[in-house]
């Protein structure tokens, strides 16, 4: 586990102001997607949400604008977006934390647990049908959004500031079945990129990969046209699967690297190296790999198998979610908090 800083965009909690005086003036033109989106607005269980976007949340435009290096800039654009033009924002607030996952590729399954300091934060699932490009299924939560670890929405204009999360995936399937999630790597190199590419912040190369990427191919073509930055204190690395192919991108020494893996804890796949912080990571891998070989010749997981994992890589007060995409489905089933009797599937 090692330190990190928060993704927070605590200022769009403006967009609320907005209501009671833009939507009585044509409100439906300007908001009508936003709108839409905010009626799906559900709550599945205790700490558990889920919404549906459809049609235009500005990522294109985003990306078209030159992206985003910092988590600054992203919130900048992203209250810009969904105020359509009435507010800005200041300086993004930072909160250190103490985070972790792990991902297992095996037939048609992805498997993740997202490890991140349980303080209660509220999660939600997200279902996203943009105007150009795939539809896609991700995670994200509340508290990555700056609005606390317990805030929740409870009053109808809340559900406008719950939508920034769109922006705020940790991990996703799109329809072309290919998966992706953000790990933290804790081997400590957080040099900076600065060439003339466009910017993108992790969680923009997350959402990036789910729109406009049908497989890993393509994915790693369309990182590789952006200088990824960290969104947070360490460096983090992606890993990104369909049905053919696994594997981790890792940015060290100035260059992006992909390795071929099922399995990815929090540790440089790219290169072998010595850390105590990796002690952890590794003991995880190994674990992980010995249950990954007794059915590696079995091309389809079964649900039996995924479960395994997700319980091997777990933590006590520390995995959010754990979850299992479907690629033959286009679903996502998660367990809240390592509740495995209490399945949520969603299909997108």
């Amino acid at each position: 586990m090692g330190k990190a800083l928060k993704i927070t965009l605590w200022t769009v909690l403006a967009v609320v102001l907005i209501g009671a005086g833009v939507f009585c003036y044509g409100g439906w033109q300007l908001f009508g997607d936003e709108i839409k989106a905010m009626r799906t607005l559900e709550q599945l269980d205790e700490g558990l949400y889920t919404y549906t976007f459809r049609g235009d949340y500005g990522f294109k435009q985003f990306l078209e604008q030159g992206g985003a290096k910092t988590d600054t800039e992203m919130a900048k654009y992203i209250a810009n977006f969904l105020s359509k033009g009435y507010m800005q924002t200041g300086e993004v607030k930072e909160v250190r934390f103490e985070a972790g996952c792990s991902t297992v590729q095996t037939g048609n399954l992805f498997c993740r647990s997202f490890d991140f300091g349980d303080k209660g934060q509220q999660m939600v699932i997200v279902r996203t049908y943009p105007d150009e490009g795939y539809a896609s299924l991700s995670t994200s939560s509340f508290a990555f959004i700056g609005l606390g670890d317990e805030w929740r929405p409870v009053a109808g204009m809340d559900g406008m500031t719950a939508l920034a999360t769109t922006y705020i995936p940790m991990d996703g399937i799109n329809e072309k079945g290919l998966c992706v999630a953000d790990l933290i790597e804790l081997d400590g190199d957080t040099t900076e990129f600065d060439s003339d590419k466009p910017d993108l912040t992790i969680v923009g190369a997350i959402r990036l990969v789910l729109d406009y990427a049908a497989d890993v191919e393509e994915a790693i073509g369309l990182l590789g046209q952006y200088d990824v930055h960290n969104s947070i204190g360490w460096r983090n690395h992606l890993a990104i699967a369909d049905r053919r192919r696994s594997v981790v991108v890792e940015w060290k020494e100035g260059e992006m690297h992909v390795t071929d893996t099922p399995i990815v804890t929090n540790h440089c796949m790219w290169e072998e190296r010595t850390h105590p912080l990796n002690e952890e990571s590794k003991r995880r891998l190994t674990r992980l790999t010995n249950l990954y070989d007794v059915q590696r010749d079995d091309v389809r997981c079964t649900k039996e198998s995924a479960l395994a994992f997700l319980q091997e890589a777990a933590y006590e007060e520390w995995t959010i979610w754990s979850l299992v995409y479907d690629r033959d489905s286009l679903s996502g089933t998660w367990f809240i908090r390592r509740a495995w009797s209490k399945p949520h599937k969603v299909f997108l």
